[in-house]
């Protein structure tokens, strides 16, 4: 299985387009996103939030691949809804493609008071249940990173990850956890024999691939021009 991985859009639907442009004749079987698909913070926009979003998902939908999708921190609640209308909502879900099952968790705590911050006993909580019934290889989707890696690292030299998503990743070795959230880390990282990927932010032109055959799992970072 090939994904291509987009996240941290932040409401720069100019740059998605650049990407969109750039894997136009790969080949890929599905899209993950891992949210912030639109930014709270930005004082310049002229629409709401959420339009913003949909604007981003839309041009997310244009190639013929599935897509799953969680909401990242800047991401309002509402949005859940729009994903759940368009059928790629992957928030407190789980979906199966082939022999490989994606399991989905959105949001991010952190210090700002930003719009969509599940507490560290909820993500145990609803990821756990989701857990259950799952038979063989699986991917974990989740805005936040797993505590204690390469990608959960601040300028500041601080972890900021997500401790119950790292007990989360140890307890039931998933294949592949695809993150997101802290821009100033991106690459690959191993958590006992799970690979973790976060691309970069694609609000900068980040974008990734992974190629999953057997156990072996690759990952490639790309970066489109502009």
């Amino acid at each position: 299985m090939r994904i291509l991985v987009i996240a941290d859009a932040h409401g720069k639907f100019e740059a998605i387009n650049k990407i969109m442009e750039e894997v136009e004749n790969e080949e890929y079987d599905v899209i993950i996103a891992q949210g912030d698909f639109t930014d709270m913070f930005d004082k310049k926009r002229e629409f709401r939030i959420l339009t913003i979003a949909d604007v981003v998902l839309q041009k997310l939908m244009v190639p013929n691949r599935r897509l799953f999708c969680v909401p990242g921190n800047h991401d309002p609640y509402e949005i859940i809804d729009l994903l759940e209308d368009y059928g790629i909502n992957l928030h407190n879900k789980k979906t199966k493609m082939g022999e490989l099952t994606f399991v989905g968790w959105g949001g991010a705590s952190t210090p700002f008071n930003t719009n969509f911050e599940p507490t560290e006993e909820e993500t145990k909580e609803a990821v756990t249940g989701l857990l259950k019934g799952i038979r063989g290889k699986w991917i974990l989707v989740s805005h936040a990173p797993p505590k204690g890696t390469t990608l959960d690292i601040l300028k500041t030299k601080t972890h900021v990850g997500s401790a119950a998503i790292r007990r989360l990743i140890e307890k039931n070795k998933p294949t592949l956890a695809l993150t997101a959230h802290i821009h100033e880390n991106k690459g690959s990282d191993k958590l006992g024999e799970t690979t973790i990927f976060y691309p970069g932010p694609a609000y900068e032109g980040f974008y990734g691939f992974v190629d999953i055959e057997d156990q072996k799992v690759s990952c490639e970072i790309r970066k489109a021009p502009g």
